[in-house]
């Protein structure tokens, strides 16, 4: 008898003790810093993948969240996380060109990606891994958080006039950030400025910018874009698609077990799928608040976009070959997979016709054929 109490002691104890390790489990706390303040809601796959990890581990892993200006600057963030200072920062990838030209694919691109091509190219064709392997650079890795559609485009002033054919862009003062997008409106006449996102309604509304663009019409809205712009020009060719993300600090993700790394891992793919359908149907509700508001479109004409189309190649060659003369392979290694990810989905992409999603660029196979006399693998 006294055996079988002693058993059953050392049964219950043990159970005790098991669950007492999972109570008393250290606590992870990590602050996940953001690049965008409250008003610019491109924070969405953020909040859903602080939720779910905090979800799937019963509140031991803590992650909160950080605006832009609270703990550091929005441009600050990308050598913070480097170097340690915050565990994980929410992004748009093409903020961080200047570091290595080739951030500027993983963002979007003039004609480039559409949201849903992000999907395919990062987790069927070795997107994931490449972008992975190039914030490793930096001390850091990095995961997806989703894709909004194609942005909104440029907004324009009463007092600028819309924007419909090549040569409306002339002279023009808009802002736009992405450096593949600024040489090209140089080469039209325009006049592009680069300005945090924060700064775009009181430059417009002052008059010290003839329009602007920023993100996609839900976004744009909630900037308040509509008391400050008058004529929407469409389609947005420059950003088919905006991918967001979480780069984190390499020193941090090492130190969690496996079992957590998976969780942030598949965390943050369901929260890119949440977020991507987020900004998709959120963009249908911005644009009919824009036109009960008075917004007026305007679309370019073929001619126009067949213009900006082959500039968009161009650029990219020129980069190409400029970033292979400096030792810099990422931008043409990145480029040359995005361009097969391109050529080999065309055919079902042109059979799925309207029931399908997106387009293939013109200029994919210049930029292979010059890919590979430069040799890129």
């Amino acid at each position: 008898m006294k055996k079988i109490k002693m058993l059953m002691f050392l049964g219950v104890l043990t159970t005790v003790l098991a669950f007492g390790a999972t109570a008393l489990a250290k606590k992870i706390q990590w602050k996940l810093g953001s690049t965008w303040t409250p008003a610019i809601n491109l924070y969405y796959g953020d909040k859903e993948l602080i939720k779910y990890v905090g979800e799937m581990t019963g509140g031991n892993f803590e992650i909160k969240w950080f605006p832009s200006g609270t703990l550091m600057g929005a441009f600050e963030y990308f050598d913070g996380c480097s170097k340690g200072a915050v565990e994980a920062v929410g992004d748009w990838p093409s903020y961080w060109a200047s570091k290595d030209p080739a951030f500027d694919f993983l963002g979007s691109f003039p004609f480039g990606f559409t949201n849903v091509d992000y999907v395919n190219w990062m987790y069927e064709c070795g997107g994931l891994e490449l972008m992975q392997e190039l914030y490793g650079k930096y001390n850091m890795t990095y995961f997806s958080l989703g894709s909004t559609p194609m942005e909104s485009g440029f907004r324009t002033t009463a007092k600028a006039g819309p924007i419909k054919t090549l040569e409306d862009y002339k002279g023009k003062k808009m802002r736009t950030p992405s450096r593949a997008t600024i040489w090209i409106l140089e080469q039209v006449g325009a006049a592009p400025v680069k300005l945090p996102g924060g700064e775009i309604y009181l430059a417009v509304e002052r008059g010290t910018l003839d329009g602007a663009e920023f993100s996609s019409p839900g976004v744009d809205w909630e900037m308040g874009f509509a008391e400050i712009t008058k004529y929407w020009s469409v389609p947005c060719w420059f950003q088919p698609a905006s991918q967001l993300g979480m780069m984190v600090n390499l020193k941090a993700y090492n130190a969690l077990s496996k079992e957590y790394q998976a969780i942030l891992k598949y965390g943050a793919q369901a929260a890119a799928i949440k977020a991507l359908a987020f900004y998709e149907v959120d963009s249908g509700r911005g644009v009919k608040r824009f036109l009960d508001k008075g917004t007026e479109l305007s679309t370019l004409d073929d001619a126009t976009l067949e213009k900006l189309e082959a500039l968009a190649g161009q650029y990219a060659i020129m980069q190409a070959k400029e970033t292979m003369g400096k030792g810099q392979p990422f931008y043409a290694r990145i480029l040359k997979s995005q361009m097969l990810y391109l050529k080999e989905y065309k055919i079902w992409r042109d059979m799925s016709g309207q029931f399908g999603q997106g387009r293939t660029p013109k200029y994919v196979d210049a930029v292979l054929a010059e890919l590979d006399k430069l040799g890129v693998k």
